[in-house]
This record gives C-alpha cells, structure tokens and sequence, in this order.
C-alpha cells in the first residue's frame, strides 16, 4: 500500500490539477491511499476575498494562468475566475466534515469548480452551504459541527505537520513520509515522480 498525503488549499488553482491528479490516481491504482491535509495560503484574508492584482501584477497572473490552463486541460478543467482569491478557513473545516461522511471527493471537486469555474466567494457560509448540498451533506450538521470547534484541532495538527515537512507550497504530495513532490507536470511524469 502507498500512503501519500497531499497538502492542498482550495484557493489555489495548481491543487485543482493535483487534486486532479489524486482523483485519477485512486481510479487507476487500487492499492494507493490519499490523505488530504488543509493549507491555508492566506489564512488572514479577509471573508470578501481581493482582487489577485493587489499582490501579482496581471503580467505575472497570465502567465501563470497560461500553464495552469495548459496543464488542467489534461483533466477538462475549466477557469474562467482569475482575478480573485477568497478566504478558505470555513471550507477546509467543511471539507474535513465530508472527509468524516465519506465524500471528500464529491465535496472537493464542486468547491474547486465553485471557486475556479463559478467565480464565487468560498469565505461566505452560503456559498459552502451550496457546495455542501451538491456534495449530498447534511449541511445543518455540518455547520453545528463547524461552529462548535469540532475541526479546530484537526486544522491545528495540519499545520503543524506542514511545518514538519517544511511545507512551502501547494499541492506538495508526501509518499510514505518520506518523498516530498510538489513540482506539477503532465500526469503520466507525476505518476512516475510519486510511485517510483
């Protein structure tokens, strides 16, 4: 069995082709185990987002968006939101709760398309309410477990094993606790990257 822990925030547009990329993997490797780990790029953004521009010049932004378009084409991925990130601390607590009913991936995929695709702010409940619904939640639960700080701790050892495995950007996929990859490319260089 390979273990491989992926760190990931739903607010980058290169962990929609890892996640991708993880999808993919499960459906043709049957003895892969994936774990998602929460990772917050910009854990003091404000719950209304900001335009990307305030930090990356447009120039910048283009280019990168022209690899990631490149490399998400592999997997249909659409991107049509490019000029704003959002807060994801709410959503990744969300995520955590699909995990625990058996639908992280169902989850992941809509808030990825929400984000990337729709254009909509992650850092408002309702958005997560939607993205919860889509995924077949039971969203009155999940938000009581949200509010009553049964995530907290959870998001609290994610961070701390980040710093462990000197986490300095997403997605990084660590194999069996010990290979680190994080360096996107086209699927089959990845699968060879992780699993040889």
């Amino acid at each position: 069995m390979t273990n491989i822990n992926v760190f990931s925030d739903f607010a980058c547009p290169f962990c929609y082709i890892g996640f991708s990329i993880a999808d993919k993997l499960i459906q043709e490797t049957p003895d892969i185990n994936i774990e998602w780990l929460p990772y917050e790029l910009d854990p003091d953004l404000s719950l209304e987002g900001v335009y990307l521009t305030n930090h990356i010049p447009q120039e910048q932004i283009d280019m990168s968006y022209r690899r990631i378009e490149r490399l998400g084409s592999e997997y249909g991925l659409i991107y049509n939101s490019k000029i704003k990130k959002f807060n994801t601390h709410r959503l990744h607590k969300a995520a955590l709760y699909a995990h625990e009913e058996g639908k992280y991936y169902e989850f992941a995929k809509e808030a990825f398309k929400t984000i990337f695709e729709y254009g909509k702010n992650v850092g408002e409940p309702i958005i997560i309410n939607e993205i919860g619904l889509v995924a077949g939640l039971n969203i009155v639960e999940m938000n009581n477990c949200i509010d009553n700080g049964s995530f907290d701790e959870k998001m609290k050892e994610a961070k701390y094993l980040a710093s462990v495995y000197e986490i300095d950007s997403v997605p990084t996929f660590i194999v069996n606790d010990k290979k680190k990859v994080s360096l996107l490319k086209d699927y089959e260089k990845f699968k060879k990257d992780l699993l040889e």
